[in-house]
Order: C-alpha cells, then structure tokens, then sequence
C-alpha cells in the first residue's frame, strides 16, 4: 500500500476492502419462500401489493450480516495510520493548513488585482510607456515580462476587433459547448471506470 495515498486513493481502497468482502448467505428454503409469494401475487391470491413488501421486507431484514474478514480492520486503520503521516503539500487543498491557504489567497488576489489593474489602465488609454518605466524602476527584472504581455495584449486586442462579431461569438459558444461536452463524457467514463474498480 503507498504511504502517501490521496484522500481519492483512501477511499478506492476502502471501497476495494468493502467489495471482497464474501457475500451473504440466505437462511434455508428463503427463495421458495420468496418464489411463492411473488407467484401467489401474481395469480392474485395475494390480497395487496403492500403485504407482497413487507412480506420481502422481512425477509430481507431477516438475512444473516456479513461477516467481515478479520484482517479488514486492522488493514483499514493501517490505510488511515498512513494518510494522517502523508504531508499537507501532497495533499488537496482542503487539507492545506489555514495558515499556507491565507498566504496563497493573499499572493493570488495580489497578483491577479495587478493584472486586472495593469489590463484596465492599458483598455483606458493610460500611457503604457510611463506605467512600463514605473513597472521599469521598481522590478528591473520583470519589465522585460512586462513589455512582452504588453505586446500580447495589444496584438489580443487587435486581432480581437478584426473578427467578426457573429465569428466571434459562435467560436466562443462552440468552445462551451466543446468544454460541457468533454467534461460530461469525462464524468461519465470516470463513473463507469470507478464503479467497475
């Protein structure tokens, strides 16, 4: 088993364990005990459907349990033993700890309130050469990135209005429909590929 399973993994595994488990036995005689009651209802003897359910429903209720093997627990625990030693940053998000994910927010809505700011100024007609000398002064190693974004954002610009509108916005709505698409298939094939594991 890895030491360094996901919490995904844990659970597959966990669902493995579940699904060797032997199947349950039937107490002697159920299914002609079953087999006729389902035929008396049928032939209509039988007074309703809802003593036919209850008639199953005891039946079913009184079905022995499993009986797990005796080694499921302690392979379980030990499975559990090992996720609780893998390391937060081998993890997903939700088990980053509070800390680290604040950090990561702060840096993230820094960086992306830069780029939404720098993009805004440059679509309002600021002078994109005194924010590149300002940008220029400050991170000297970062200009060179910055007059290069500059260029894709104008070349993204230009190219954007010498489409047309309808071309535009049909590419854009195929692009969705392509995205739900694939990621419904994706989501099924998941479904069918997980259920048979």
């Amino acid at each position: 088993m890895n030491p360094k399973m996901t919490p995904e993994e844990l659970e597959k595994f966990i669902h493995r364990e579940l699904r060797g488990l032997p199947p349950r036995k039937a107490p002697p005689g159920f299914e002609q005990r079953l087999q006729s009651a389902v035929e008396a209802r049928l032939a209509g003897r039988t007074a309703t459907a809802e003593q036919l359910e209850q008639f199953i429903h005891r039946e079913l209720r009184a079905l022995p349990s499993r009986r797990a093997p005796r080694t499921l627990e302690s392979r379980v625990l030990a499975a559990i033993e090992h996720q609780a030693a893998v390391a937060w940053y081998h993890k997903s998000w939700a088990y980053w700890p509070a800390a680290v994910k604040a950090a990561f927010l702060a840096v993230g809505t820094g960086v992306s309130g830069a780029a939404i700011t720098a993009f805004y100024l440059m679509s309002q007609g600021a002078d994109t050469n005194a924010l590149a000398n300002a940008a220029g002064e400050r991170f000297a190693g970062t200009a060179a990135l910055f007059h290069v974004f500059r260029w894709i954002a104008s070349y993204t610009n230009e190219t954007i209005a010498g489409i047309p509108p309808l071309w535009l916005y049909g590419g854009l709505a195929f692009v969705a429909a392509m995205y739900v698409s694939f990621f419904g298939l994706g989501a099924a094939a998941y479904r069918a590929l997980y259920r048979n594991n």
